[in-house]
């Protein structure tokens, strides 16, 4: 019976170690989009909404792909 939980693990442990770094790319992602439209607002006084809702959705796909790594077993 354990044999066949086995082969299991690895892609398991893939997966989680996957979101984790699709959760970070994410957010790192999502800083750079929020920094880019501060810069964009401080030099024109314009607010960049493209910027600003690519940023709120990278961080809400990074936030989900880190829960995953964390439930994930």
């Amino acid at each position: 019976m354990n044999d066949s939980a086995s082969p299991a693990r690895p892609v398991a442990a893939a997966i989680r170690y996957l979101s984790i770094i699709v959760g970070c790319a994410c957010l790192l992602l999502a800083a750079i989009c929020v920094a880019i439209a501060c810069q964009v607002f401080i030099q024109t006084g314009v607010f960049a909404q493209s910027y600003a809702m690519v940023g709120l959705i990278s961080v809400v796909l990074g936030l989900l792909a880190l829960m995953l790594a964390r439930v994930w077993k």
